[in-house]
């Protein structure tokens, strides 16, 4: 207990992590302020009979931070944004201009984001116009003007662009991930109001099968989450001098974090969102049968737990590819006369740790698959009769804390270091 508090007093008297700490803190009282002003046009009241006890409600609550059903200016949240960094990451794969970008470094990095912002505002309006036709289409809200239209879909576009705004703050600000960030604060305000609402309804047994089940995988997620392979390398000058072999690559079992969980989310939702609006619309018997039937078959759980498993396991192994530059990295050993034992240096030593993190990476992602469905399924069961956090939520949650975490006792020691020079 001493110990921790002396780190956490350590961590507020250094003036530049404090700053870092105290401007987050900001970000997140501005998000809360922008989460209360509501959008003309759209009742809150017309949100919550669409999307409450859905799964396109859950999804689409939480990657907005938890205010979509609030129908404020921020109500459509991050997912624009989230989208478009899906769908450039994707084409980085298949158009050769970007995957250039992607191998220029930092200047390639910030041209993509740059794409990525561009990108999100059509988005971010499409998928205001979606909502609201949605919401006119099943009778939830009259018929807007064009002037009122238009006021309605720039509130909530630029709510959408300012979240976006405040992702990238907080990211530069090297405490978190932005989007992670922004949407683990949305599920833990959540939480209050889910547990006064649900959790009284369990009984004694459910109640300690619960606590029980939970303390288990935020246990286990936290260990996995931690968890990593040190790859070990020694440098040329010290095998002639006969030094220690004391550096190493450290290569985690969720090398991306919560992304995929995140993506898949995301991702998961677009359809369905479609398909709402699709039978509101009413085009065809035809399209309105097959949306239906998106709906009917999304909303068992066999089906949609089990392509978010799918899905997160897809999106882990991609995103290795694109946080994890192995080529990049052998070509720096290389420079810097370093080496894995054993190995050669060059493309061998690329296609060693690709072939190392891919099978960790499977590791991992199958299960950060597993936690993501297992409340789910336990609900479905009958096991629980409701789950204060999803298994995504717990993900996000502790994934965001452990980042923070890692990322100041990073500053600390950086700190520390500069101190000698």
């Amino acid at each position: 207990m001493t110990n921790l508090k002396e780190k956490i007093l350590s961590i507020f008297r250094t003036k530049e992590i404090r700053n870092k700490i105290i401007f987050s803190l900001f970000i997140l009282f501005a998000y809360r302020v922008l989460s209360a002003i509501p959008v003309s046009g759209i009742p809150a009241e017309a949100l919550v009979q669409l999307f409450q006890g859905t799964q396109l409600g859950d999804v689409l609550s939480t990657v907005s931070g938890g205010v979509l059903e609030s129908a404020s200016l921020v109500a459509i949240g991050l997912t624009p944004y989230i989208n478009a960094s899906i769908i450039f990451q994707l084409l980085g794969t298949v158009i050769p201009k970007l995957a250039e970008l992607r191998k220029e470094g930092a200047d390639g990095r910030r041209k993509i984001s740059m794409y990525t912002r561009i990108a999100t505002v059509p988005l971010a309006i499409l998928q205001s116009f979606v909502i609201y036709s949605t919401l006119r289409g099943f009778g939830l809200i009259g018929t807007l003007g064009t002037l009122e239209l238009v006021a309605m879909s720039a509130a909530l576009t630029g709510g959408s662009l300012i979240m976006m705004w405040f992702s990238e703050l907080i990211s530069e600000n090297d405490v978190g991930g932005g989007s992670s960030y922004l949407i683990m604060l949305g599920i833990l305000s959540g939480i209050p109001g889910t547990v006064r609402s649900n959790f009284i309804t369990m009984d004694p047994t459910q109640k300690i099968l619960f606590f029980v089940v939970a303390i288990v995988l935020v246990v286990s997620t936290i260990i996995i989450t931690q968890a990593e392979r040190r790859v070990p390398i020694q440098y040329s000058r010290r095998v002639r001098e006969g030094g220690a072999m004391d550096s190493y690559i450290p290569i985690k079992l969720t090398q991306s974090g919560v992304m995929p969980v995140i993506f898949a989310m995301s991702l998961l939702s677009f359809p369905q969102l479609i398909a709402k609006f699709v039978v509101s619309k009413n085009y065809s018997e035809g399209l309105t049968t097959f949306a239906n039937n998106v709906q009917t078959w999304l909303a068992n759980t066999y089906i949609y737990e089990s392509m978010v498993f799918i899905f997160i396991i897809a999106f882990a192994l991609f995103y290795l590819t694109v946080v994890f530059n192995t080529d990049e990295l052998a070509e720096n050993l290389q420079k810097q006369g370093a080496f894995i034992q054993g190995v050669r240096p060059g493309n061998t030593t690329s296609d060693y740790l690709k072939s190392t993190a891919l099978k960790l990476t499977v590791v991992g992602a199958l299960f950060l698959a597993l936690v993501s469905v297992l409340p789910s399924f336990m609900i479905h069961f009958g096991l629980i009769t409701a789950s204060v956090i999803t298994g995504t939520g717990l993900l996000i949650v502790i994934g965001v804390i452990l980042d923070m975490k890692r990322q100041v006792e990073s500053m600390m020691v950086v700190r520390r270091y500069d101190k000698y020079l």
